[in-house]
């Protein structure tokens, strides 16, 4: 059997010759690179160098060149295996090199038992070192040229990349306008069907309403027109809130700015659900960090966030629980906070939270019902002031709303001059 030295900058390459050789009882050597592969023939003394050709730093052309230089292993036969360089230039080069059996890549593995039977059964005679001057103009020549058809199928590769990215930009713009188009189709839609049912609610509300002021209705019959009622403000109230939510997305909602204590909007709201609250035997109770700041704001728009976050702390809230609401000015702006020991947010609900229709959980802890719409316009509403709003919460422990409001550029200027005398 023969020793036989693999030449390959890539690891696979060899794995795969080396893997194959030994397996028929050859002994192999590998090298990475010309400089390694030549340090390796003058100890080993190989029966045959299989070598690639393209490679950094020395190609396989002067590996060969600078064997033939060396008396000691220039007789050495080489086989090139190489997928690129298997033109005609190439193969002439490599027989003024002393090399006449070139492998192409991927070869099978029996063309490659039988290629390096062939060459070993040839006679191992001196091989004469190439024409210096020839050997470097054809050498040079043929990495001009092979560089050129590497930049031309470069270019090739480029323009169609870029027609791709042109086509599939040009796809993507169409796909913009239609979602564009669908999504404006969709606000129009939503406004036009929300405001022609609030005519036919308001007189379905309006009769119920009038029927139970009636007292010689009863039973059976009244309990049905509670029902009645009782759907019609649900739907009334989900109209209202999908009107407010389209005006708010589509941009066409305006603050009336006024300056305002927020601890005072804070308990406007709270007063306005004691009911609610105390039906439910749920406290209330609003704290205030001394100092407080007053702060440019819209009241009513205000008063929707707390009624919403409010309503909701009581909805989901278990009876005897608590709702706690905390405000506190700095230099640069009021933070609320509206704390509940309800029922708790799910870890993985938390991010989806302020999407449309989002609910949690299908009712409330007294089977309180929701349209999912709520939180959606209070994320609108505080991102309409400039705030911001987070919230953190313990599964059956309750859930805490932060909400920053910053002072507007000249109410910064004001308070740090307050601050300063």
């Amino acid at each position: 059997m023969a020793t036989i030295l693999i030449l390959d900058d890539r690891a696979a390459n060899r794995e795969f010759l080396v893997t194959l050789l030994s397996y028929v009882g050859h002994t192999l050597i590998e090298a990475e690179h010309a400089e390694e592969a030549l340090a390796l023939a003058r100890a080993a003394q190989p029966d045959l160098v299989i070598a690639d050709v393209l490679m950094p730093a020395i190609d396989g052309f002067e590996f060969v060149r600078r064997l033939r230089n060396d008396p000691q292993i220039a007789s050495t036969r080489v086989v090139f295996y190489t997928a690129t360089y298997l033109e005609s230039e190439a193969r002439s080069l490599a027989e003024a090199c002393g090399v006449v059996h070139l492998l192409a890549k991927p070869a099978e593995p029996q063309a490659i038992l039988q290629m390096v039977q062939l060459v070993l059964g040839e006679p191992q005679a001196y091989q004469p070192p190439p024409q210096e001057d020839s050997f470097e103009q054809e050498h040079q020549s043929l990495l001009l040229n092979k560089l050129l058809q590497k930049v031309d199928e470069l270019e090739m590769v480029n323009a169609g990349l870029e027609r791709r990215v042109a086509e599939r930009t040009a796809e993507l713009a169409e796909a913009n306008v239609r979602l564009s188009e669908l999504n404006a189709f969709k606000d129009n839609l939503l406004a036009i069907a929300s405001h022609d049912l609030r005519s036919p609610l308001g007189a379905i509300q309006t009769t119920a309403d009038f029927l139970l002021d009636d007292d010689s209705i009863s039973g059976e019959s009244r309990r049905l027109i509670q029902n009645i009622y009782s759907s019609a403000q649900r739907l009334s109230d989900m109209v209202r809130k999908l009107l407010d939510l389209s005006r708010l997305e589509a941009g066409k909602v305006e603050l009336d700015l006024m300056m305002l204590r927020v601890s005072d909007v804070a308990s406007q709201s709270i007063e306005g659900l004691t009911v609610t609250a105390r039906s439910k035997q749920i406290s209330c109770s609003l704290h205030v960090q001394p100092g407080e700041i007053m702060l440019l704001a819209d009241w009513t728009k205000l008063s929707q966030i707390f009624t919403n976050l409010l309503s909701n702390a009581i909805k989901f809230t278990p009876s005897g629980g608590a709702v706690c609401v905390d405000v506190a000015s700095s230099i640069s702006g009021v933070s609320i906070q509206i704390s509940d020991t309800g029922m708790g947010i799910p870890d993985e609900e938390l991010p989806h939270l302020f999407e449309k229709f989002k609910r949690v959980h299908r009712c409330g802890t007294a089977g309180e019902q929701g349209n999912g719409l709520g939180l959606a316009i209070v994320r609108q509403l505080v991102e309409l002031h400039g705030g911001t709003i987070e919230v953190e919460s313990q599964a059956m422990r309750g859930s805490t709303f932060h909400i920053y409001l910053p002072y507007r550029s000249d109410e910064r200027q004001e308070r740090e001059v307050e601050v300063s005398s």
